[in-house]
């Protein structure tokens, strides 16, 4: 069976990984013929020899899908990508969602994004696929008694927005408790300040499960995720979590059995979590074996690998989607798109105006400050003139005799007075 994965690159992120593993391990296989194609860089294939299946890993590679000769074409979901963007990014966050309306099979890596596509796109054929975890390089580890401060480790790129690493830094800072903090990052030469924490990265997975072991609980405070690796890779290891209640965290954990669950923007719940964790053992010990519960039950990489092969079968055996709904539901897409890009410059252009009119009313201020300025200038010009005046006048009087004889007399009064 001929694949091909179309990706924009293939940097260290957990989506990243997740797409060599399924390559590497399919490749493995006698039936499965695989390559990866960087859309935005490499020629794209062309022949009469189509893949079974085409599929694009990333928004802004399932346009190139119909440039490959397929016979079935699918896209990979590891997340819902609109929401990587801010409100700023307008026009990112629509094409992303159109990704959702194309005519393809999809393939996603958890349940909440298979139930969302059941609503929107019934019509669509789905596979869920969850990611496995290396068996091998994140084995069970022995955890000896925790002694002296609470070992934490916050993972995320701190200069991406969603993933809440400042705030998580900010509630350890906060803990009455004594704490030892550690930030790993993707890229750490882009992980800008971040106070009082050790900030490391471009870990092999034997290295993060290393550094899984030596802490104690691992804290992800994000807004965006699909599934969330890293608290799957630290229970393997017997590493509770402190999570937010992201989307896919319920499908691995559960509040009081192998981690906790604090609310978003709930910086003083977070701080008692981990205060409470620093100060129960028990606690700790329990949540720790209920980590290593959950990883057990986990699929393995090679597990995740079958899993996928299985749905690629399916994809490639079923007909074609039906391409009419599809194009419907692509077609009211781009009819919100450009109703909202309307809008957008509509707004932008009201937002233009009220600034053209302010910069002229500030114009005018700053002339009436001006004149007012020059008006006052002038007033004290005047006053300077007629105390000038008085003082000439005063040294004219003290000058005539008169005035003198009529001083020299007082004084002469004012000795016989004394």
């Amino acid at each position: 069976m001929r694949i091909c994965f179309l990706v924009p690159e293939l940097g260290r992120s957990g989506g990243a990984e997740t797409i060599r593993s399924y390559a590497r391990l399919l490749e493995a296989r006698a039936s499965f013929e695989v390559e990866l194609i960087r859309a935005d860089g490499e020629p794209i294939p062309e022949g009469d020899d189509p893949y079974d299946v085409a599929i694009a890993t990333w928004w802004g590679t399932a346009g190139h899908l119909w440039r490959v000769p397929a016979r079935r074409r699918a896209v990979l979901l590891q997340s819902i990508e609109s929401r990587f963007y801010e409100e700023r990014h307008f026009f990112e966050r629509l094409a992303a969602e159109e990704v959702l309306s194309l005519p393809v099979a999809f393939v996603t890596v958890a349940g909440w994004m298979r139930d969302l596509l059941a609503e929107l796109r019934p019509d669509a054929p789905c596979e869920m696929v969850r990611r496995g975890i290396d068996k091998s390089a994140f084995p069970p580890r022995q955890r000896a008694p925790r002694e002296g401060p609470l070992r934490v480790l916050v993972e995320g790129q701190p200069s991406m927005w969603f993933k809440g690493v400042h705030e998580a830094v900010a509630c350890v800072g906060a803990m009455r408790e004594p704490a030892e903090l550690t930030v790993v990052a993707g890229d750490p030469a882009d992980a800008g300040e971040v106070d009082g924490a050790r900030v490391v990265g471009g870990l092999d997975p034997g290295g993060m499960a290393d550094l899984y072991a030596e802490s104690d609980v691992l804290v992800k405070l994000s807004r965006v995720e699909s599934l969330g690796l890293a608290p799957i890779e630290a229970a393997h290891v017997g590493t509770p979590a402190v999570v937010t209640p992201y989307t896919g965290h319920e499908e691995h954990v559960v509040h009081g059995r192998n981690g906790l669950v604090v609310g978003f923007d709930d910086a003083p719940g977070t701080v008692r979590a981990l205060d409470r964790l620093a100060r129960d053992a028990s606690l700790l010990g329990t949540l720790s074996e209920g980590a290593l519960e959950t990883a057990r039950e986990w699929p393995s990489a090679e597990d995740a690998a079958d899993s996928f092969a299985d749905a690629l079968r399916a994809i490639a055996e079923r007909p074609a989607p039906d391409a009419e709904p599809a194009l419907q539901d692509l077609a009211r897409a781009r009819l919100r798109r450009l109703e909202l890009t309307r809008e957008y410059v509509r707004q932008s252009e009201a937002a233009l105006e009220r600034a053209e009119g302010e910069r002229d009313w500030l114009r005018r201020a700053l002339q009436e400050a001006r004149d007012h300025v020059e008006e006052l200038g002038a007033a004290m010009r005047g006053l300077e003139g007629i105390v000038a005046q008085k003082d000439r006048l005063i040294e004219d009087i003290r000058s005539e005799r008169a005035y003198r004889a009529a001083v020299a007399v007082r004084r002469a009064l004012l000795r016989r007075g004394g």
